[in-house]
């Protein structure tokens, strides 16, 4: 064999290894993202909780609607340079421009401030107006003013999350996220505890947000960006970020508004307490928003970085969608099957109205499960923003029709907003899949995602003819998980949601990563070990 044949499948393998290292990168930072995003999802569940029993079903929707409009006005915060952020300075860091990685994330931070203030600035002059346009309640503009500061505090949040994933430092981004959802949950107890009921509740929310903003913005400032850097150039990049980022803002920027024009819909059609219901709820939807988003934050500086080295592009997309389906798709069913016992033991009986919203919003939820969000990560990572803008919009255009007609035209109310809200997402999962597979020759793995479908889907019905041995809703909720998730972890190889190739990759991507290391282990030997049962089997039938 000569040197000709030779080097071309070693340099082959070298972007084998190079790749799975940097999956291997991406899942350690994905897995410390989840765990630092599921301690924050867990100190604010327990402020939401604690807010909404202490203001009841009427006084919590007030609060949720007072957050409304700082979020709608954070929509449009940095025209798209804060992704942007993400792939330049990502992008350059894998070819070894550490000074240009800075100066972009430099100038893309005096950006987003700049934008952040002026939206503060929106903020409070606009509350009235917007209070009674969007939420039909002028009664609520004190709170809409009071709340103006938290949209500054938001810019700062998005500016460590951003930033900090840019230079793989994921526990930045976790524990800024942790603390404060921990000092919201100080803060807000404290002053409703004295008796400010809304505006404490509200007053905490703001001032997490600025506190551990300000705090994560400096730490990464001092370890990462002070020092030797390119100077100057601020017009140029952020021309240049623009022009990247624009077409992947547009694309979210249009797919947030319908998603407030769903929310404007609702407070039009539905009392503060049906609010109210409808928003506890949605809350315990997070957990899947929380996995998901937490993935697309990892994958895209790890597309990016492939791109970078010039990786598998098909490789990457469906290790990337099997590993969404996979940690997903159960969650979502195990929310429909639990949704009343998770209300009834969180919430308490007075919102009892939440359990029918929770069932159809994990539904509504279930394209993110087959691969929905991977896509803005891929098509970004690998330099195509104007595809993840297609995809957005392809979206919102289908929420814009479909939640006046299911909600209004067609008298469904609040259920009538989930279904167009489910068939959003259906739509824009088929868009991006279809253009994946067009313009990056890119396919998912039909076959393994469908097993996954079906083997959630077993644990479901089998679940639910468990017995209710337990009076107690917490003990019945934990024989639940239990049974749910014990099936699923024996139907995924049975099905073939998994192989022995899987099972390798992940045990080569995990261990090194302590954090997991242990647990990941055991569920890898069980999954082998179901896995040689069915070979045995199959031998047998042979």
């Amino acid at each position: 064999m000569n040197s000709g044949e030779v080097v071309p499948e070693t340099k082959g393998h070298q972007k084998d290894l190079a790749s799975l290292d940097i999956a291997k990168r991406s899942v350690r930072g994905s897995a410390v993202l989840f765990i630092g995003n599921l301690t924050a999802t867990v100190i604010g569940a327990i402020t939401i909780i604690m807010i909404a029993r202490s203001l009841g079903p009427e006084q919590y929707g007030v609060y949720a609607l007072a957050l409304v409009i700082p979020g709608l006005l954070q929509l449009f915060l940095g025209f798209g340079v804060n992704n942007a952020i993400i792939r330049f300075s990502a992008y350059a860091i894998s070819q070894g421009k550490l000074n240009e990685a800075r100066r972009y994330t430099i100038n893309g931070i005096l950006f987003l401030w700049s934008t952040g203030a002026v939206l503060t600035l929106l903020n409070f002059v606009l509350a009235g107006a917007l209070s009674v346009l969007l939420l039909h309640r002028p009664d609520l503009t004190s709170y809409v003013q009071l709340m103006s500061l938290s949209t500054f505090g938001a810019t700062m949040m998005v500016t460590v999350t951003f930033t900090a994933m840019a230079w793989n430092w994921m526990s930045l981004s976790s524990l800024s996220v942790v603390l404060q959802n921990a000092v919201k949950l100080a803060l807000s107890a404290l002053l409703i505890v004295v008796g400010l009921g809304v505006a404490g509740a509200l007053v905490g929310h703001m001032a997490s947000l600025l506190a551990a903003g300000l705090l994560g913005t400096s730490i990464f400032y001092v370890a990462r960006l002070r020092g030797n850097r390119e100077a100057g150039r601020f017009v140029s990049d952020v021309k240049e970020m623009l022009k990247f980022g624009l077409p992947l803002y547009a694309g979210g920027l249009i797919s947030g508004l319908a998603g407030y024009f769903v929310t404007a819909i609702l407070a039009a059609i539905a009392s503060n307490t049906v609010f109210g219901f409808y928003q506890a709820a949605n809350n315990f939807v997070s957990p899947i928003m929380l996995v998901s988003n937490v993935l697309v934050m990892a994958l895209f500086p790890a597309f990016a970085s492939l791109d970078g080295i010039g990786g598998n592009v098909k490789q990457a997309f469906k290790l990337a969608y099997k590993f969404v389906a996979f940690l997903l798709t159960p969650v979502i069913l195990f929310m429909v099957l639990a949704s009343g016992l998770i209300i009834s033991l969180f919430y308490g009986a007075s919102y009892a109205g939440s359990t029918p919203y929770l069932e159809l919003l994990a539904l509504a939820n279930l394209p993110i499960a087959f691969g929905y969000t991977v896509h803005p990560a891929f098509f970004t990572g690998f330099g195509r923003p104007r595809l993840t803008m297609i995809v957005y919009v392809s979206g919102a255009v289908t929420l814009f029709v479909g939640a006046p007609l299911f909600s209004i035209l067609l008298d469904l109310g609040v259920e009538g907003l989930i279904y167009a809200t489910f068939l959003s997402l259906f739509v824009a999962w088929v868009v991006g899949t279809v253009l994946a597979e067009r313009y990056m020759k890119a396919t998912l793995d039909w076959k393994t995602n469908g097993a996954i479908l079906l083997a959630s889907i077993i644990s479901f019905a089998a679940t639910i003819l468990v017995p209710k041995v337990f009076s107690s809703s917490l003990l019945t909720l934990f024989l639940d998980v239990l049974v749910f998730f014990a099936l699923f972890l024996t139907l995924a190889p049975l099905a073939g949601a998994v192989n022995g190739t899987d099972l390798d990759t992940m045990e080569y991507i995990f261990k090194d990563l302590k954090l997991v290391k242990y647990a990941v282990t055991l569920l890898l030997r069980y999954e082998r070990l179901v896995l040689s049962i069915r070979r045995r089997i199959g031998c047998e039938q042979t």
